[in-house]
């Protein structure tokens, strides 16, 4: 009797154990995030072309990311470290034709009114008419048991740090 009180006392412990640390465990990944757009686009655009956007809704946690454009396969980092703070974001990538190249705009607007919207932009050529895949990625720099040792100092509240850039 007592052997299988000591068995059904360490299985349930053993039990226990896995359920505290498997969703910790699994919490810690962050995988990034893509907003992106497929399309057949002209050589040497022209202003009159029309521009295209591509828009998603995104929740993050708090803490710092890397921000890229890609645009052909090409990835250009804009912002390789950005704090963001916890919270829902509208992410939008915008392609507008302009002469001989095209200019690349990417968005987030944070849902909380009292944050700025954060921009990157940079221009794309391409020299022959072809389908690319162009838009941004956001990707964690932390896992989430360490995001207040990843955030600079005095930016552990949920304040975003971004810098105000007047278009």
């Amino acid at each position: 009797m007592k052997r299988k009180g000591f068995f059904a006392l360490a299985g349930g412990l053993f039990a226990a154990m896995l359920s505290l640390t498997a969703p910790a465990a699994a919490a810690d990944a962050y995988p990034p995030a893509y907003n992106y757009k497929t399309q057949y686009l002209a050589a040497y655009p022209v202003d009159s072309l029309p521009t295209s956007c591509v828009q998603r809704r995104i929740e993050l946690v708090a803490g710092n990311y890397q921000w890229t454009q890609y645009f052909n396969n090409f990835m250009a980092i804009e912002r390789p470290n950005m704090y963001l703070g916890a919270g829902w974001y509208t992410w939008t990538d915008c392609l507008d034709p302009k002469t001989d190249e095209y200019f690349h705009t990417t968005a987030l607007d944070p849902d909380n009114p009292n944050w700025e919207t954060a921009y990157i932009s940079g221009p794309w050529a391409l020299d022959e008419p072809r389908t690319v895949t162009w838009g941004s990625s956001l990707v964690p720099l932390f896992s989430s048991s360490k995001v207040a040792e990843k955030a600079p100092d005095g930016l552990t509240d949920s304040a975003p740090q971004v810098e105000r850039r007047d278009r």
